[in-house]
């Protein structure tokens, strides 16, 4: 199994939360925190993608983004860009119930892939739980260079592993894997489901 270097995007404007939804803590500790938590055990190293300094309090490389207003496909390629490795596992900073479990999983998915992008229940993809291999560097560039902003776009140009749901059911807490915290009631409800998740394992 090749390395894998994780990065976790924190660059979004928070526009429907109404403040860095990044920093809003669930059990005592920011969101990001949660995330970088999972990331540790099956990642070589961790970076955050993000364009305020605060972020380097936690003691990670802070990488900014090159262009504003592009989404993804600049988070993607700032992943690749800062890879040693032949691989990026990248990940949004406001999904708190990711697990180590689902990342060793989607690492081990080795073969001809590019990219390997989990989808939720209701198939939804998931471009900021996947991993990016460096060689797909020039079509993201290329994208992004011709006005393209939807990530959709780089899957159709190399090759890509879509993984069901129904591939992932069988590991812990994945039913809250890609609940993202975007609003304030989201907010509200992830505590609720963590509170629960806590009490579930203490009883």
């Amino acid at each position: 199994m090749s390395e894998v270097a994780g990065f976790v995007t924190a660059g979004g404007r928070s526009s429907r939360m109404g403040k860095d939804k990044a920093w809003l803590e669930i059990a005592g500790r920011p969101m990001i925190e949660h995330v970088i938590a999972a990331l540790q055990p099956v990642t070589t190293s961790v970076s955050i993608i993000a364009n305020d300094s605060e972020y380097a309090r936690l003691g990670y490389p802070v990488l900014p983004d090159s262009q504003s207003g592009i989404g993804p496909l600049e988070a993607i390629r700032i992943s690749l860009v800062n890879t040693k490795g032949p691989r990026a596992l990248l990940v949004g900073c406001d999904l708190p119930f990711v697990t180590p479990e689902l990342f060793k999983f989607l690492v081990s998915l080795d073969g001809p892939y590019e990219a390997v992008v989990p989808m939720s229940a209701n198939q939804k993809l998931e471009p900021l739980s996947a991993i990016y291999c460096t060689s797909a560097l020039n079509v993201v560039h290329n994208l992004i260079v011709s006005g393209a902003r939807k990530v959709s776009l780089l899957y159709d140009r190399v090759p890509t592993r879509f993984v069901r749901f129904e591939e992932l059911n069988h590991l812990a807490g994945s039913e809250l894997f890609f609940n993202n915290v975007n609003t304030p009631g989201d907010y509200v409800q992830a505590i609720a489901n963590f509170n629960k998740n806590l009490e579930h394992r203490v009883g």
